[in-house]
């Protein structure tokens, strides 16, 4: 069977790592040797890009993983009832009961529509950033590679 899941790991890794490069570039002690940092404005926001491509590529990862697995475990036409639901839906089919993890899924879900598809709104006073999103995204590309895909 070719796929091109293991592409967009790779891609998602890849991003990652570049954010947090871009981020650590972005920033020094500050002078005065208190705690905290000095930010340098990065004009081509170099952070910003490589967390929507971490973003993006474990979303199209998480979802051709689910898709494998349930097609392996359960066959084409049970995937078909699942096709449209959420990923912590397909994630209970497949035996995940982590709550954690669950919660981690359905917070990448909401921030991922939010980011991907321009809703330049605020959702319960909450404000959170491309690189928290890409980190939590991360966590759960690994968490889930590992839960399903390491023996």
């Amino acid at each position: 069977l070719f796929t091109n899941i293991a592409v967009y790991k790779q891609i998602a890794d890849e991003a990652h790592k570049k954010m947090l490069e871009a981020q650590e570039a972005g920033r020094r002690p500050k002078p005065d040797g208190s705690a905290g940092w000095v930010l340098t404005y990065d004009p081509n926001r170099t952070s910003f890009k490589h967390s929507m491509i971490s973003i993006v590529f474990t979303g199209m990862w998480l979802e051709a993983i689910m898709h494998q697995l349930i097609v392996k475990r359960y066959g084409k036409e049970k995937y078909k009832d699942y096709d449209r639901t959420s990923y912590e839906e397909k994630l209970h089919l497949l035996g995940c009961c982590d709550d954690r993890l669950l919660g981690c899924v359905r917070k990448f879900r909401n921030a991922r529509k939010i980011l991907v598809h321009e809703k330049a709104y605020f959702d319960d006073n909450e404000f959170t950033t491309a690189q928290s999103e890409a980190e939590n995204a991360h966590e759960i590309l690994t968490a889930i590679h590992v839960h399903f895909l390491t023996s």
